[in-house]
């Protein structure tokens, strides 16, 4: 229990622990719990004398069924605090377990801890041995163009005074990492990191793929948006629908414009310090057969998540000169990269609910960004090819089956029940490894760490279903 109490003061909206409802059973069934007293006494004495520095938690007694539920709220320590530590190690939430934070994650928040005056502007760092020739020369001009148009001040200033002034070049002409980003010929030569990579996803199995139209996207930042929006729609169902004026349109199974504010987030917001962009941390896009997920490196910073959910206006970038140069960009049909006032994640829930979908889910841990859209409940699955194997298959598709880094004892046996059944949620994977739900928690944690599987859906959700990559 004190890991996961390290995990949720780690998280930056903390975390909730229910006891008295047990989910062996796949129906969240209400046990309640005796001496009430006791186990708040329990939890407080292993975040005091095991969490280091100790979180609050608050708890709160519920009666269902005539039976008391205990709920305890494990608050968010201050960024200044964190990491929490069980022992020497720090842990964060994923999916339904705790795992120990790599140091690469540390050093993402130690960087965050930093007084907002004392922190690195990564983007403003100089793209050394570049220079203005590394610009796309067309993008440059409309961008130059647009400046002059939308600032009076910048109106009378020859094209080199415009870029240096809004940091697409440093002082001496070299390209800044936000400028070469946004406007460089082949920014990717560079940073490596900034290719974007999107595949359709398949449930997999013996002898068959387990991704379709894989696809690496370079370029600079308007073309990512372009291409990756068109990949997404090609690989989408349309259905025809009947205007209010009686005629048929076809549309896509989901919101263009949906996809296109979180694209264009994920690509501006992600982060591009050394911790991820030195290290290959990508952005990733995914379709699977239920929803579209698009994972970014780096966390939110100076806006939460239910701050981004609500009405409330709420503004916030991460990459500010980034963001600035992006608010003047337009893609091929001359559609702003971004409208640079903060609501396009409310559009985002609106067009959703518009078209009957369900709530898009946003994740954020501190060091990564997940936002999924679900597609339509009646959507086909994408494989064209059964998805479901005799188990007694497993011990020949166990050879085809990635394992982690670092497997624990049953990590094979739970993605060899993946790789010949398909998506499995918790009880089925259960069933099927003859393992109890801890076990295969625990058996996912570090596969779910290194992107070997998939998570859809949110911890304590029992419709959470995971799958191979």
């Amino acid at each position: 229990m004190a890991e996961t109490l390290c995990a949720f003061a780690n998280m930056p909206n903390g975390g909730t622990v229910i006891l008295g409802v047990d989910e062996g059973d796949a129906e969240f069934t209400v046990v309640g719990v005796q001496d009430i007293a006791q186990l708040e006494a329990g939890l407080v004495s292993s975040a005091r004398h095991r969490v280091r520095p100790e979180p609050h938690i608050e708890f709160q007694t519920v009666e269902i069924e005539k039976k008391h539920v205990l709920i305890a709220a494990v608050s968010p320590l201050p960024l200044a605090d964190k990491p929490a530590r069980v022992g020497d190690r720090a842990y964060l939430r994923q999916a339904d377990g705790d795992y120990p934070m790599h140091a690469h994650e540390e050093r993402m928040i130690e960087v965050a801890r930093l007084h907002s005056d004392e922190q690195v502007n990564y983007d403003l760092e100089p793209a050394k041995g570049r220079d203005r020739d590394d610009l796309n020369s067309d993008l440059t001009d409309l961008y130059v163009n647009q400046v002059r148009s939308r600032d009076r001040r910048l109106a009378d200033e020859s094209d080199g005074q415009v870029l240096r002034r809004t940091n697409v070049l440093t002082a001496s002409g070299e390209p800044t990492l936000a400028g070469l980003y946004a406007l460089g010929e082949y920014p990717q030569g560079q940073y490596p990191a900034l290719t974007v990579t999107a595949a359709v996803q398949l449930a997999g199995g013996e002898g068959q793929a387990r991704n379709r139209n894989l696809q690496d996207f370079t370029g600079p930042l308007p073309v990512l948006l372009d291409e990756l929006l068109q990949w997404v729609e090609s690989n989408l169902n349309t259905d025809h629908v009947y205007r209010g004026d009686g005629h048929m349109e076809t549309v896509s199974e989901l919101p263009l414009n949906a996809i296109r504010e979180l694209l264009a987030n994920a690509l501006v917001h992600r982060d591009l310090g050394p911790n991820t962009l030195g290290t290959g941390k990508q952005v990733q896009v995914r379709l699977t057969d239920r929803s579209l997920f698009i994972q970014s490196p780096g966390g939110l910073r100076g806006v939460s998540l239910s701050q981004l959910e609500s009405v409330e206006h709420a503004q916030a970038a991460v990459n500010q000169r980034l963001y600035h140069i992006a608010k003047r960009l337009t893609t091929q049909n001359g559609a702003s990269i971004i409208e640079g006032e903060g609501g396009g994640i409310r559009e985002v829930f609106r067009t959703t609910k518009q078209r009957g979908l369900r709530d898009p889910q946003l994740i954020d841990t501190g060091v990564q960004f997940k936002a999924l859209l679900w597609r339509p409940t009646n959507n086909p699955c994408s494989p064209e090819v059964e998805t479901r194997r005799d188990p007694n298959d497993i011990s020949r598709v166990l050879a085809a089956t990635p394992l982690s880094s670092s497997p624990t004892k049953n990590e094979a046996d739970v993605l060899g029940a993946l790789a010949t059944r398909g998506p499995l949620d918790i009880h089925e994977l259960s069933a099927a490894t003859k393992l109890t739900i801890g076990q295969v928690r625990y058996a996912l944690r570090r596969p779910l760490q290194e992107g070997i599987v998939t998570m859809e859906g949110r911890q304590g959700v029992k419709s959470t279903r995971y799958s191979l990559n």
